[in-house]
C-alpha cells in the first residue's frame, strides 16, 4: 500500500451493468476495538463501486482511495454544516435566541445543501475508490477459505 492511500479488500456480490456491490471484509484491528459498537466498522458493509472490467460475483477485489480525496470528502460532509450553522446562529444571533435558533436551522439546511452540491459537482468521481480484481482463490482475512 502507497502512503496516502486508503485501502480495503472484500468480494464482488453482485454486478448489474456498470456498478458493483462489494462486501468489504472487517479488519483484524475492529475486534479489539472498544468503540465498534457505535462505529459501525465492526460489522461487515457493502458498497457500491464502479465495477471492475470483466468482474463476476465471488471476485476478490481490493478498494483503494487516495487519503486527501477522503479528508476532502469528510471535511466537506461533517465541517460544511457545522460551519454553516454556526455562522448562520452567529449572523441572527443578535434579535435574540429565537432568532439564532431560526437562523442556525437556516444555516444547517445551506449546509447539507452545498454538501449535496459539491458532492455532485466536485466530489462524486474523487470519492470513489478505484477497485481492482485480485487472484480469484485469494481469501481475506477474516473470511473462511
Amino acid at each position: 500500500m502507497m502512503p496516502g492511500t486508503l485501502e480495503a479488500r472484500g468480494r464482488v456480490v453482485d454486478v448489474r451493468g456498470d456498478v458493483a456491490e462489494v462486501r468489504i471484509a472487517v479488519a483484524s484491528s475492529c475486534h479489539g476495538c472498544r468503540a465498534r459498537a457505535v462505529c459501525g466498522s465492526g460489522a461487515e458493509r457493502s458498497v457500491r463501486i464502479t465495477a471492475p472490467a470483466n468482474a463476476v460475483v465471488g471476485d476478490p477485489v481490493v478498494l483503494k482511495l487516495e487519503q486527501t480525496n477522503f479528508t476532502l470528502g469528510m471535511a466537506i460532509g461533517y465541517l460544511l454544516p457545522a460551519v454553516t450553522l454556526l455562522l448562520g446562529a452567529a449572523l441572527f444571533s443578535f434579535a435574540g435566541d429565537a432568532a439564532a435558533a431560526l437562523g442556525a436551522a437556516i444555516g444547517l439546511t445551506t449546509g447539507l445543501f452545498l454538501v449535496r452540491l459539491l458532492h455532485r459537482r466536485l466530489l462524486a468521481d474523487r470519492v470513489q475508490p478505484a477497485a481492482s480484481v485480485t487472484c480469484p482463490s485469494q481469501s481475506f482475512p477474516g473470511e473462511s477459505p
